[in-house]
């Protein structure tokens, strides 16, 4: 009986094991720990200047595989061998390489430096925000600044980014702003010019005083605003008759505010130039290796001199 009863107890045994089977499936079967060495420590493709400051920055993507830098109104990068920076690869330079270029005067010890930024972007390609991108000489560097794009009267229109677009220039200047702020220069901006001391000066341009406009005036208020330069201020007690109120109200307007209040609707009111004026020099006098880098830290352009 003793021999029968066990025999039972290993037939339920098993019956049982075969249903938990049945229903649950077996149990998952532990594997030891292995490395994945395909991608251990591997990164995205890395677009870096090579020796800058800065460090490297990668764009990400799958790892091991190549990334694709991010998309750019610049096109495509097209660049010959001979063409390429020492120290560089192609992998290190900007889509925008060759079509903004980057110049500079270093001046001499006691005088100021420019820095100019040209584009020749092709017309297809838009406008390209250069605000941010780092300028890097031998010995320092500095960031492309913002700039007030329509400067108002009241001086109160705050900087944004600085978009340039095929033939536009920013020229950018070691001493300090008269105003306060880097401004693109527009039709008005000489009389600006005329009433604060900028070093260098700005060129002045103004609009021409019309005859048109002051033919019906008295011959001596037609004299005097004749003798005035382009975009020079008049005195401020001028010599026009006293009863010639035409003529006081036209003077009164021969400034900033009343330029602007004029032809601030123009197509062409804004000019393709913006200056700025960074308060520092960090080029050498002598010799120097200027390179432009995006923000992607890609290298757009160099200069040496």
């Amino acid at each position: 009986m003793n021999h029968f009863g066990f025999v039972f107890f290993v037939i339920l045994v098993i019956v049982l094991i075969a249903y938990g089977v049945y229903m649950y499936g077996l149990p998952p079967v532990s594997k030891s720990p292995v490395q994945n060495t395909q991608n251990s420590g591997s990164q995205g493709t890395t677009y870096a200047p090579g020796g800058t400051s800065g460090g490297a920055q990668s764009y990400g993507g799958t790892a091991g595989a190549p990334s694709t830098p991010p998309p750019s109104t610049c096109g495509q990068l097209n660049v010959s061998q001979y063409q390429m920076p020492q120290g560089f690869s192609i992998n290190d330079l900007s889509p925008c390489f060759g079509k903004i270029t980057i110049s500079a005067s270093p001046g001499y010890s006691g005088s100021y430096s420019q820095i100019t930024i040209y584009s020749y972007l092709p017309s297809s390609a838009g406008k390209i925000n250069i605000t941010g991108w780092l300028m890097k000489g031998n010995r320092g560097s500095q960031y492309v600044p913002q700039a007030v794009n329509v400067y108002q009267p009241s001086g109160l229109a705050p900087q944004s980014d600085i978009y340039v677009k095929n033939g536009d220039r920013v020229a950018i200047y070691s001493t300090q702003s008269a105003i306060g702020v880097n401004v693109r220069l527009n039709k008005c901006i000489g009389y600006v010019a005329n009433a604060n001391k900028f070093n260098p000066p700005l060129y002045l341009s103004c609009p021409y005083i019309s005859r048109s406009d002051i033919i019906n005036f008295s011959g001596q208020c037609q004299n005097y605003l004749m003798s005035l330069g382009n975009c020079q201020l008049p005195a401020a007690n001028p010599p026009i008759p006293q009863n010639d109120y035409s003529c006081q109200a036209y003077i009164n307007n021969l400034n900033y505010g009343g330029c602007f209040a004029k032809y601030s609707n123009d197509y062409d009111f804004l000019s393709n130039q913006w200056v700025a004026w960074s308060g520092s020099n960090f080029l050498d006098f002598q010799h120097d290796r200027l390179l432009l880098f995006d923000k992607q830290g890609l290298l757009v352009s160099e200069y040496a001199y």
